[in-house]
């Protein structure tokens, strides 16, 4: 018995989607985790993130109006009879994009030898003390920018040590203190240590004395003294300049460098706890500090010592990003083109459906099977996903310059376009002009929130308890797999609900998507989150094409399905990596409070566009009923032999079957 639903004309078109999208989630989800290991500091991995999905946007900007052009039919080229025009593009597009990523494995690591850094200071001043780099022994010379340095584990001590990493501390348990001296000595609101009247430090039992939090003193921007309390439960982030390591008779011997602070800066320390720290240590001559770890000193966002580490070298860096972005470019090329190539074979009929959703299932199968081999059987690592990537890569680029009468003919040779919108080929554009950029500007919101999270994600699995790779690439599947039942009947969902409430659900469930992020704290959890990708990604995409379709004239396919590839995986991928990586500065304090505003976003969002669509943009862009002309076209005359005339029912017509679709 033969299965209706399966047509043997776009079988090698399934094939070539269940290809490129295989290898691309072979190697696109497990990127983070690449830039990591290349060595990349976090600010790093952002502007590859960010900057390389903008320069993207040049493949869909040339590949678009390239393949109408070759298509034929207007401005005076001649029209083609076969779609072999685009097949080459695809596949073209397909061998760069192969090339390109095949050249990031030859990217030499960034190679770095982090010294060891502490963060010191008493009341006389602050500085940050650096184990000397390199064979040279040298000292980083600072200018006079300022950067982000995170403290934590501070503690009093009277050894000041570049290697100090908290693993120890001279701090010893808080005791409950005694009310007889309580409130002479300690301002609980304040955390001021004062000594009481008329007794000694030393005539105080220790174990009635609390335990005083080190106090940081600095000016703010209004030149205002300002004193954070270190306490164990966060980190301090404090904003500094630093100058020349100090000179001294030894400078040249000393295995440390010492920068001063640039700026007024001093730490309290009790006299009650010098007396304390003199005893422990059992040196009168003690100098007491506070001394602090610094949190990721050399890999944190916007860090001020990351140019001091040793062996920096950012020419692996411009590398990376400049053939990222190119590999990038191509694949946005041929997603664009993917696209014009499902539009055109499944060959809308003269009911106003195709199998545009069955084709994209077929990527989807592939897109979330190899996502998973790659992160259980190569535990995600890249040089096992190129080598998936090329050779899924090179068998597509194999069948599509193969089939020859593969379906992609241009979209001018249509029964149904002689009448209608292409009676007046410019129509459409003016018409629904506005409703296009509505929809543009929609797909790069939903960009934004996509990428914000995706970008990263793989940086907060590895951060979670149980997160690994084979979690990284499940994630996809989740979303992907059964993503591939709701393809299947994408148009006739789409025709059911309608193309704005879908996006308008779509961020709704960005809502659902942030709020859930933020109170996961087990990796296997993060499933019910990428489940919701079924319809923020997949289906979404669908539903961008089928929108297009019908609003775009066929003439500018091409250009048409260029639109959603350049609003939402380029300009919005771009502005959601630089939004989403600030969820990675401070982390995971931070990443609550990004994924906290995204939440917000996502809710004020939708109630706009469901105000905005549906009392402004359905009323003023719905399709009038359409009459015919007076006198009646020749090509309608033609139609009619007898020269009656039966009106013609076309796109927007809302009382035909054919176009009668709830947008």
């Amino acid at each position: 018995m033969k299965i209706k639903w399966i047509n043997a004309n776009l079988l090698t078109l399934k094939c070539v989607l269940f290809l490129f999208f295989g290898a691309i989630g072979a190697v696109i989800p497990f990127l983070p985790l690449q830039m990591n290991a290349l060595g990349m500091s976090k600010d790093e991995a952002v502007i590859v993130s960010g900057i390389a999905p903008l320069i993207a946007l040049i493949g869909p900007l040339v590949a678009g109006p390239l393949a109408d052009r070759l298509a034929g039919g207007f401005g005076g080229a001649p029209r083609t009879k076969t779609g072999r025009y685009l097949r080459v593009m695809i596949a073209v597009s397909f061998f760069l994009a192969a090339i390109f990523y095949w050249l990031l494995t030859l990217i030499p690591p960034i190679m770095r030898s982090p010294p060891n850094v502490s963060f010191v200071c008493d009341e006389a001043g602050g500085f940050v003390l650096q184990d000397r780099c390199g064979a040279e022994r040298t000292c980083y010379n600072w200018g006079s920018g300022k950067g982000s340095v995170l403290v934590k584990n501070c503690i009093f001590s009277c050894n000041a040590t570049s290697a100090y990493k908290g693993e120890s501390s001279t701090m010893p348990p808080v005791e409950e203190v005694s009310s007889e001296y309580a409130d002479d000595y300690y301002d609980a609101g304040n955390n001021v240590v004062n000594e009481p009247e008329g007794v000694a430090p030393s005539q105080i039992p220790v174990e009635y004395l609390p335990e005083p939090y080190p106090h940081m003193c600095f000016q703010n921007a209004s030149r205002d003294t300002v004193c954070e309390v270190y306490t164990e439960f966060y980190a301090i982030k404090l904003n500094l300049g630093l100058r020349p390591t100090l000179a001294s008779p030894d400078n040249d011997t000393d295995s440390t460098c010492k920068y001063p602070f640039d700026e007024p800066f001093s730490c309290r320390i009790p006299p009650i706890k010098a007396e304390e720290l003199r005893r422990e240590f059992g040196d009168e001559d003690c100098h007491p500090v506070v001394i602090c770890e610094i949190q990721d000193p050399y890999n944190n966002t916007d860090s001020l010592l990351k140019r001091s580490q040793c062996g920096y070298d950012n020419i692996s860096f411009w590398l990376y990003l400049f053939m990222k972005s190119c590999g990038d470019i191509s694949i946005a090329a041929a997603v664009t083109l993917l696209g014009t190539a499902i539009v055109i074979a499944t060959r809308e009929t003269s009911t106003g459906r195709g199998d545009i959703g069955k084709q994209f299932a077929c990527g989807a199968l592939g897109f979330g099977l190899f996502a998973a081999l790659i992160g259980r059987f190569a535990a995600g690592r890249f040089d096992e996903g190129i080598i998936c990537f090329t050779i899924l890569i090179l068998l597509a680029i194999i069948i599509l310059l193969a089939d020859e009468k593969m379906p992609l003919s241009p979209p001018e040779w249509w029964w149904h376009t002689r009448c209608g919108l292409l009676a007046l080929p410019m129509s459409s554009v003016r018409k629904y002009g506005l409703e296009t950029a509505a929809l543009g500007i929609i797909l790069l919101l939903l960009g934004i929130f996509w990428n914000a999270i995706d970008s990263f994600l793989p940086w907060h699995v590895a951060k979670l308890p149980e997160g690994n790779s084979l979690i990284i690439g499940l994630a996809v599947t989740v979303a992907a797999i059964p993503g591939v039942i709701f393809l299947i009947f994408a148009e006739k969902i789409v025709d059911y609900c309608g193309h704005s409430n879908i996006l308008i659900f779509c961020f709704v469930n960005y809502i659902c998507h942030h709020l859930t992020l933020i109170c996961i704290e087990n990796a296997t959890f993060i499933f019910l989150c990428e489940f919701l990708e079924i319809f923020t990604l997949h289906v979404m995409y669908v539903t961008a094409v089928l929108y297009l379709r019908h609003l775009v004239p066929r003439k500018f396919t091409a250009c048409g399905q260029a639109l959603p590839v350049i609003a939402h995986f380029c300009i919005g991928r771009c502005i959601g990596a630089f939004l989403g990586g600030i969820a990675y500065n401070e982390y995971p304090s931070n990443f609550n409070r990004v994924h906290q505003w995204f939440t917000i976003a996502a809710a004020i969002v939708a109630f706009i566009y469901y105000i905005t669509y549906h009392f402004y943009l359905k009323p003023k862009c719905g399709a009038p009923v359409h009459l015919p002309p007076d006198p009646a076209p020749a090509v309608v005359q033609s139609m009619n032999g007898n020269g009656s005339y039966t009106p013609l029912r076309v796109y927007h017509n809302s009382k035909s079957k054919k176009g009668h679709f709830r947008y």
